[in-house]
């Protein structure tokens, strides 16, 4: 199939820019829609993606925006959170396997992202059938900033922390948090993925996978 590309060499469609997923599909950035989520996609990008831009300790070669959302769901189900929140905390940051993970910094210098990011954020979601109350949400929300004060004093350079002056950081958890490679990263993601869904009562796989889960649970 031929593609025009616009002076940029951005892909045109008539659904708009799109780029192409880790399983071979398309994902149209203006034109999402939940049937073209799949979760598979997901946990490949979101392993190979490096939180903070990159800008860990030298001897870490990644932590990944995969890791970090394990590790809240982790907590939040430790913390006897149900299985349906721990769910949504897994997936806290999964929009960003399509449109990346834009730093808080960036966030706060264009605020316009904010409505491009938004119909992503919803199709992702309602693809992964996740249902939280707005209360629940603050939690996961809690939790997310607890798991960045960890971040900050176990595999940022001490002093590099910056946030939004409104942003009051949690204390950290007591747990000491280590990268852990890309493939071990994707590998924990689908089968919390899993394990979360089936205690849902929820099918393992969304109507669009295509992965043969047989290996995983």
């Amino acid at each position: 199939m031929l593609v025009s590309k616009n002076a940029e060499g951005v892909s045109l469609s008539p659904r708009g820019p799109w780029q192409q997923t880790a399983s071979g599909g398309a994902f149209y950035l203006t034109d999402p829609r939940p049937n073209e989520v799949a979760v598979e996609d997901i946990a490949q990008a979101l392993s190979r993606i490096c939180r903070y831009n990159g800008h860990l300790r030298a001897e870490y070669p990644l932590y990944s925006v995969a890791q970090h959302a394990v590790t809240v769901a982790h907590w939040m189900a430790e913390d006897g959170h149900p299985d349906r929140v721990a769910y949504a905390a897994l997936h806290h940051d999964s929009a960003e396997a399509y449109y990346g993970d834009i730093i808080t910094q960036v966030k706060y210098a264009v605020p316009a992202l904010k409505a491009f990011m938004r119909p992503v954020d919803e199709a992702v979601a309602a693809a992964l059938e996740i249902s939280v109350t707005e209360e629940e949400r603050r939690e996961i929300k809690q939790y997310d900033l607890i798991a960045l004060a960890t971040e900050s004093r176990d595999v940022l350079v001490e002093g590099q922390m910056w946030t939004p002056a409104w942003v009051v950081l949690p204390e950290a958890r007591m747990t000491t948090l280590t990268p852990r490679g890309q493939l071990q990263a994707y590998r924990e993601f689908l089968s919390v993925h899993w394990t979360l869904r089936t205690g849902m009562g929820k099918p393992a796989m969304l109507p669009s996978d295509h992965m043969d889960i047989g290996a995983w649970i």
